[in-house]
């Protein structure tokens, strides 16, 4: 159905590009064509296929998937050139966490997503910096909750940001 897209649609976009954009992730160097005038343009479209829950870090990691693979195309403007990675210097990993009344799960599932309180996503960078936090619907995450997603997030980033580096 074309139109605007929904606020959910909006949120995830937003989360996943302030993850990407506040790690610096993005080498951009090699995405200059001319200093001062003209610069190749970064865009990355997300379209599930299927959503059993969890969007928020499908999302990141697919995107960090297709940046760490991407090419700037410079044959296109010069055939004597070649196409270059685009260049990622980190990878930022996210986790996101929902309450259950007092139970706060990881990973939740969609039948988990529909019953939560509240959803908290933190994403986190290889110095286990805080580079993109959102937390939504009407419930609440003790201080000491959030502690407990945020130092989940710097874990699970020492795991998976290799696999997303390859």
């Amino acid at each position: 159905e074309m139109g605007p897209p929904r606020p959910p649609a909006i949120e995830l976009a937003r989360v996943t590009d302030r993850s990407i954009r506040e790690s610096q992730t993005i080498d951009l160097a090699p995405l200059c064509i001319e200093e001062g005038e003209k610069v190749w343009m970064v865009f990355i479209d997300i379209h599930p296929l299927d959503y059993h829950g969890n969007l928020f870090d499908a999302c990141q990691y697919g995107a960090m998937a297709a940046l760490s693979t991407a090419m700037v195309p410079w044959s296109k403007l010069d055939e004597s050139k070649e196409d270059v990675p685009l260049g990622t210097q980190t990878a930022p990993v996210s986790l996101t966490a929902v309450k259950i009344g007092s139970k706060v799960l990881i990973d939740p599932s969609l039948d988990e997503e529909e019953v939560a309180d509240a959803r908290l996503t933190v994403s986190t960078d290889e110095n286990g910096d805080i580079r993109a936090m959102q937390k939504n619907m009407n419930g609440s995450f003790t201080i000491d909750e959030v502690k407990y997603v945020v130092r989940l997030s710097e874990e699970l980033g020492t795991k998976v940001r290799p696999k997303l580096m390859e």
